[in-house]
């Protein structure tokens, strides 16, 4: 499925079973929802979900609670769709693979989406923002996904598809936390990159009989 800006989405069960994470919004029994608001990170190639939430009532109130404190909240935002407003919790978002998107979120025979461009460009910022202080460990509620956590299954995952490397071996990496990207160089083709100094410890972590070196 082709992931439009300004969109809203469902999550397939399957995603849940994959990552088990209690603090996940998992869909209801009878339905899809919660829906999520997307976000691409052209870093790892995965989607940032922000969940949605209709209990405006209640987050208003934590917002004007916070601003009595003389707080900030970057994480929560209110906006309209189709003349109804609705939360969005970016201190709940989290990444995901766009094969575990299910469907477009439709409702009256419309797509739901936010078609203003300064307004997309502003939850963008918001995102991009909140995304740099979930990686330096920031904790927004007690009851927030283990969004990091979740980010390694996926690029694991990712990289199985993608690369020859075992699911041992991508393991291996990230419990020794080696950084690592896995790149796109053509239309089914992928590589990985390590910064040349992690050579050595690569080596000694995936090779421990038989060091290689790089020619010269």
């Amino acid at each position: 499925m082709t992931i439009q800006p300004g969109n809203f989405y469902f999550i397939d069960d399957s995603f849940f079973s994959k990552v088990n994470d209690k603090y996940l919004k998992c869909n209801y029994q009878t339905t899809k929802r919660p829906h999520y608001f997307p976000f691409m990170d052209e870093n790892t190639n995965l989607l940032w979900l922000v969940p949605c939430s209709s209990k405006v009532d209640k987050f208003k109130n934590i917002i004007q609670k916070r601003e009595q404190q003389g707080k900030k909240t970057k994480s929560i935002k209110i906006i309209k769709l189709q003349n109804k407003e609705t939360v969005l919790l970016f201190q709940d978002m989290f990444p995901i693979s766009s094969k575990y998107i299910a469907d477009q979120y439709i409702r009256n025979n419309q797509p739901v989406k936010i078609s203003n461009p300064k307004i997309l460009k502003e939850l963008e910022k918001t995102a991009k923002e909140v995304i740099v202080m979930i990686r330096k460990g920031v904790k927004f509620t007690p009851t927030q996904p283990n969004a990091l956590a979740i980010e390694k299954i996926m690029l694991q995952e990712q990289l199985l598809k993608k690369t020859g490397m075992s699911s041992e071996q991508i393991t291996k990496l990230s419990e020794r936390n080696i950084p690592f990207q896995c790149i796109k160089i053509a239309d089914d083709n992928y590589t990985i990159v390590f910064h040349s100094s992690e050579l050595d410890r690569i080596n000694s972590i995936l090779f421990p009989k038989q060091q290689f070196k790089p020619k010269k």
